[in-house]
């Protein structure tokens, strides 16, 4: 160890102390210690594998969910003086054997990478080649299949652990008691340091606004950020009511801008920028503009329909009033909201009988090896019934329960134009028995959420209670802070 965790915190972060449950996370791992943390939305994670990478020496490795916040990652890892890159399916094969030399090389201090790489042979090589002296996994609820955000890819991280000597940390800001016993038990830790910060967040309001049925939702808007001065966060559903929501807001004289996963990449880089720099005090989102946005000085986050799981409404909500001040999370509600709400589930989670029959299909396209190749366009019409787009909720959906492999790189996404347009072909691999139980029960936990979601949007007791209680707090009956807890 170079130096006292605490000196390098201060000499490479600029930071006088760590913030609650930083520090120990901090020297578990540097001891050689396994680390779980629970830390709020806006509790430093980063920190606590940043730190160690700086005194540890060799090569930190971090597996993180998207291209976008692995980028920004390794901005932040450079701007404190750590040799950072990561490796992507987006870059050119110079750039990733660059990256691969320099981990072998000594000369590289952390590597950002997503978790599907980790099925890569050649990477496993690579690897088990570096010294490698820390595994981090952020934004670790994604491995649990009870989590808010499963991702397959994110279980074989704990067999790849087993070809390490190193510690690992885990950092997630939403776990539930079962998503972080199912995290522990799936990276192997033992013996590990647990961390679980109070999701309590007391310079956050918590309100819900029950709207009448054909509500103009953009003139409920409206009347908030009229009241509320400072930068706010819109978020909606679709990337329509964004766009729709945008224009409205316009019209009165805001100046906003919209964000969603069907802008051009440097449009999206384009309006993040301007509102980091504060060139917008309005920014209308889905949940496309989500990790890795860390403004401090977010006043109010509105949400014009409540997402479908507690999880992804606390963690959207909560990117207002990161510098401690008060800041107000608000979501509109109507009893209509609900069947949207499925709409949105079906969309990850779609009945069963109909993952059968596009399994059933698929499985007599394959050829003799088991393996599908062709366009999305031609798929879905050799499927029948069905849509480019729901051809790939399906296909994901199969994926989770193990009933197809992508043999080409990972999925394409919805909304892209290749993803929907068909234009370069899917390579499957597709498996003769998926895990039907597995896609019965994991629609089930989805429902079970989204009920959880419609009881916070109508319950008469106390909203911030009831959202530590949905993550294994046990809180006082009265925040004084909420509207069921204010006098109106």
């Amino acid at each position: 160890m170079e130096s006292d965790p605490v000196e390098l915190l201060q000499r490479y972060l600029g930071y006088p102390g760590f913030r609650p449950g930083q520090e120990s996370l901090v020297r578990a791992v540097i001891s050689g210690r396994d680390a779980l943390g629970i830390l709020p939305t806006g509790g430093g994670k980063s920190v606590c594998y940043q730190v160690p990478a700086l005194a540890l020496g060799g090569l930190t490795l971090v597996v993180t969910p998207l291209v976008s916040l692995m980028e920004d990652q390794v901005r932040r890892a450079n701007e404190i003086g750590l040799r950072a890159r990561h490796l992507s399916a987006t870059q050119s094969a110079t750039e990733r054997d660059a990256t691969g030399r320099a981990a072998l090389g000594g000369n590289l201090d952390v590597l950002f990478v997503a978790p599907e790489r980790l099925g890569l042979a050649p990477f496993l090589k690579l690897i088990e080649a570096c010294d490698i002296r820390l595994l981090a996994v952020d934004e670790a609820h994604c491995i649990s299949e009870w989590g808010h955000d499963f991702r397959p890819s994110y279980r074989e991280i704990g067999r790849v652990r087993d070809r390490l000597s190193c510690p690992v940390i885990a950092l997630t800001a939403t776990a539930t008691p079962a998503v972080r016993d199912d995290v522990s038990r799936n990276l192997r830790l033992c013996d590990a340091e647990t961390v679980v910060q109070s999701f309590d967040r007391p310079n956050l309001a918590w309100w819900v606004d029950r709207i009448p049925k054909g509500a103009n939702r953009a003139s409920v808007v409206h009347g908030v950020l009229r009241r509320r001065p400072g930068i706010a966060i819109v978020y909606a559903p679709t990337r329509r009511s964004v766009e729709g929501m945008r224009d409205a807001l316009a019209r009165r004289g805001y100046r906003v801008e919209a964000y969603h996963a069907g802008l051009p990449g440097p449009e999206r880089t384009q309006v993040l920028e301007g509102f980091m720099a504060g060139d917008c005090r309005v920014v209308v989102a889905t949940n496309a503009f989500g990790m890795g946005i860390d403004k401090p000085d977010v006043r109010t986050v509105i949400h014009t329909q409540l997402p479908t799981t507690l999880e992804a409404y606390y963690q959207e909500a909560g990117r207002a009033g990161r510098d401690g001040g008060e800041s107000l999370c608000l979501a509109l509600h109507h009893r209509s909201d609900q069947r949207t709400g499925i709409r949105f589930l079906e969309g990850v989670h779609p009945p069963l009988r109909r993952l059968r029959r596009v399994h059933r299909r698929l499985l007599r396209l394959s050829d003799k090896h088991g393996v599908v190749t062709a366009g999305l366009e031609s798929l879905a019409s050799f499927v029948g019934r069905i849509d480019t787009r729901g051809l790939l909720v399906a296909v994901a959906a199969l994926a989770r329960v193990g009933g197809i492999q992508s043999l080409s790189g990972p999925l394409p996404e919805m909304g892209t134009a290749e993803g929907c347009g068909g234009s370069k072909p899917l390579r499957i691999g597709i498996r003769r028995r998926p895990q039907w139980a597995l896609a019965v029960e994991l629609r089930r936990n989805g429902l079970t959420k989204l009920a959880r979601v419609r009881r916070y949007a109508t319950t008469a007791g106390c909203r911030r209670g009831a959202l530590l209680s949905y993550f294994g707090e046990s809180p006082s009956d009265f925040c004084g802070s909420c509207d069921n807890c204010c006098p109106h």
